[in-house]
């Protein structure tokens, strides 16, 4: 796990980064002891102002180490300075963070931005005393900042943002929001930044080890499953599934997408009734046609209708698609039929509904085509 805390380091954060700090140790041995085999490495991007606002610097930068003792010397000596106006260079930490530090592409990794102040802007405040109106002086902005890196490191890379102040609660919550998974912490005494991060970890911590899990059924079926029957069985979203398969993929833990593997339609239970047909069609007009398709499973199952019109000259496809039906559930899917024939005179409608490669029901219908 790469954390990288990209911390606003004016003079009224001094509490909240001396409460970091001194929890420091604390929260790395619980991560730790609550994961199995994690390493964690810290980076810190420390940023305050451009000039003439601030002339000490607008950002410094401390690669990542898994050295413990290190980061907490590191953050120990970002000494706080005063600043002039009120916004601060949000969007220069982030950036040095997405571009200087050394993400490792096969680690989980979290951007914690810390801060009390918003980036300069009207985008992002309407405080009367931002110097730079316009944005960051650099061209930088924190929301394209923070897309970039998901744009770089898809669905392992996660953004959290914690306000130490009303002021940027607007400001801040943007920046999270602007990503799919961002996180917004909204914090008011420094005592609560250490539990807050606490937490954070603690979550990626559960999601590796629920990563763990689909791997582990990954590997056991050789990457070929039903996606239905794997969440059901792991207890988990389709959704969340999926997105645990994406990372997966994206950190190199696997090498492709999971082959389906159709379930045995009578071990889900899956059954099809067939709707009424019209005595009489007429060759190109379209008629209404349903199929009642009840699926009492933990999967979402994907069923197939073929239908087929028999004349004296032949056979030929009235429609062949494909339709999902949501677990535990039951549905009537309405179809509009066409038969494209010049062929007057008796015919014969044949229609079956397959669950893989599995006929689930099947009807002939004898008509006739005006």
């Amino acid at each position: 796990m790469d954390v990288a805390f990209v911390v606003d380091t004016t003079g009224s954060m001094k509490d909240d980064i001396k409460a970091v700090k001194d929890s420091l140790y604390e929260i790395v041995n619980h991560i730790t002891s609550r994961t199995k085999d994690l390493a964690i490495r810290f980076g810190v991007v420390s940023y305050r102002d451009h000039p003439p606002q601030d002339r000490s610097y607008i950002t410094k930068v401390f690669d990542f180490t898994e050295n413990v003792k290190r980061v907490q010397k590191l953050i120990a000596e970002l000494k706080p300075s005063e600043g002039g106006d009120t916004p601060e260079a949000v969007a220069d930490g982030l950036h040095e963070a997405r571009t200087r530090l050394s993400w490792d592409r096969e680690a989980y990794k979290i951007v914690l931005l810390v801060g009390d102040a918003p980036p300069h802007g009207r985008k992002y405040n309407s405080i009367g005393d931002d110097y730079f109106t316009e944005g960051c002086p650099s061209g930088y902005d924190p929301i394209d900042e923070v897309q970039q890196l998901r744009k770089d490191f898809g669905s392992t890379i996660f953004i959290f943002v914690c306000g130490c102040n009303p002021l940027v609660e607007v400001s801040f919550r943007q920046i999270a929001d602007s990503i799919d998974g961002g996180k917004y912490y909204s914090l008011l005494e420094a005592h609560e930044l250490p539990q807050a991060i606490l937490n954070i970890l603690e979550g990626v911590s559960d999601l590796i080890e629920a990563d763990r899990k689909v791997l582990s059924y990954y590997e056991s079926h050789d990457g070929t499953f039903d996606m239905g029957e794997a969440a059901a069985t792991l207890n988990l979203e389709l959704r969340v599934l999926k997105t645990s398969l994406s990372r997966l993929l994206e950190l190199g833990r696997i090498t492709r997408w999971p082959k389906g593997r159709p379930l045995a339609s009578d071990t889900l239970g899956i059954s099809a009734t067939l709707g009424a047909m019209p005595n009489n069609i007429v060759a190109g007009k379209a008629f209404n046609y349903s199929i009642h398709i009840n699926n009492p499973s933990a999967a979402v199952v994907r069923v197939r209708v073929i239908a087929s019109l028999v004349t004296s000259e032949g056979v030929s496809e009235v429609t062949n698609e494909s339709h999902d039906v949501p677990p535990q559930s039951e549905k009537t899917l309405d179809l509009k039929l066409v038969a494209m024939t010049d062929i007057k005179g008796k015919a014969t409608l044949r229609v079956e509904v397959f669950y893989g490669s599995q006929s689930i029901a099947t009807e002939i219908y004898p008509t006739r085509l005006y």
